[in-house]
């Protein structure tokens, strides 16, 4: 940016003089830091929001760019330069997203068990999380062949557009509102016809969701988001209201935490299949009702703090604990489980523990304890 902006206030200086240079040079400076100001307060976090406001000098006036999905950021940012610049000639072309870029295609649910996000519009850019077949995505905009969405836990990312069935706000009604099922099982397979002998539709893995077709006693008929049947155990299946508004049953938790053990660690990964060690946190809570935030860095803020003195002492089941370098740089988590023990996904999901008898004693992470946390619905 300050490369840029030095070519542009040395292409004016030429033209126009030294005097209009010091101007448009504090002028750029008050927009920049009204920018930063409205980010911190209004966007603070590029993993769940989006600003990006640039300033140029064309054809004697200031023409601001960009995009952002915070409407309230977008009329604020006007109002303080309306405010602070009255005799400023200006072009204000911020664009709020989606509304202003996706006319009316602001709907997407995956088709596939698994789809990836990553960080940038290429297969070749970093995952940065993971959504599952039928979960909820709202797309922000489209770019090379991905849409920019952002998942049920309100985290952004790039998936490709051939990833997804895609719509409308009725589209988003119509899959909202229609009865649907949660696969509730690890993994399996959803068959063609109501035998385990008929041809595979697909795989299916826990979380994934359907709409409801028919129900019988041993098989359910499903339907996919993109229009695809198949039939699923009747038994590996639960009505998504109820799956919603299960209860936090620590002890359960546990059962689901340990289905996981062994399941290979992935950065990004969040889901049954492959975990990073927050994917690991919020898929078992998520089994359980609750909808944890993506990273350990922010499920640091949910819930309550828990009083580490004389820990573990005070550690419940289900506690989430944090680990890091320092208290302000929060790196790992795990889940607790009682008895001294912890589950976390590091290479795997594994079960450690914090009493030095055991032989899974982990030291590393006793020693790099930073944060307790409680959840509670």
């Amino acid at each position: 940016m300050r490369r840029k902006l030095s070519g542009l206030l040395f292409a004016i200086l030429i033209t126009i003089g030294p005097s209009l240079i010091a101007d448009t040079s504090a002028v750029f400076m008050r927009i920049n830091a009204i920018s930063e100001g409205i980010q911190e307060q209004y966007c603070p976090d590029p993993r769940t929001s989006v600003w990006t406001v640039k300033t140029q000098w064309i054809n004697d006036r200031y023409v601001l760019t960009g995009e952002t999905d915070n409407g309230d950021a977008r009329s604020e940012f006007y109002r303080q330069i309306d405010e602070n610049f009255s005799d400023l000639n200006n072009e204000k072309n911020i664009k709020l997203l989606p509304d202003d870029v996706m006319n009316g295609i602001i709907f997407a649910v995956p088709k596939n068990s698994i789809v990836t996000l990553r960080r940038r519009p290429s297969v070749k850019e970093e995952m940065v999380t993971q959504s599952l077949r039928g979960l909820p995505l709202d797309i922000l905009k489209k770019e090379r062949g991905f849409y920019l969405v952002r998942t049920d836990d309100g985290y952004l990312g790039w998936v490709g557009t051939d990833r997804v069935q895609e719509g409308d706000l009725e589209f988003k009604n119509e899959w909202q509102t229609a009865p649907q099922v949660v696969y509730v099982d690890i993994e399996g397979v959803v068959y063609s016809e109501p035998s385990k002998k008929s041809q595979p539709v697909s795989d299916v893995i826990m979380g994934n969701r359907f709409r409801l077709l028919e129900q019988k006693r041993r098989w359910t008929k499903v339907g996919y988001p993109d229009q695809r049947e198949g039939y699923l155990p009747t038994k590996s299946l639960e009505k998504l209201a109820n799956y919603l508004n299960r209860p936090l049953d620590f002890k359960e938790l546990v059962k689901t935490a340990k289905l996981l053990m062994g399941r290979p660690y992935m950065w990004g990964a969040a889901s049954p299949k492959q975990l990073d060690c927050s994917g690991f946190t919020q898929t078992v809570y998520r089994q359980h009702g609750y909808v944890l935030q993506r990273d350990a860095s922010m499920q640091v803020y949910e819930g309550v703090a828990v009083d580490t003195t004389n820990f573990p002492e005070q550690l419940q089941t289900g506690d989430l604990i944090f680990f890091g370098p320092n208290p302000q740089r929060i790196t790992h988590v795990a889940l607790y489980i009682g008895n001294y023990e912890f589950m976390h996904s590091s290479g795997r999901v594994r079960l450690d523990s914090f009493n030095p008898a055991d032989p899974h004693y982990n030291n590393y992470r006793r020693t790099h304890i930073r944060a307790v946390r409680r959840i509670r619905k």
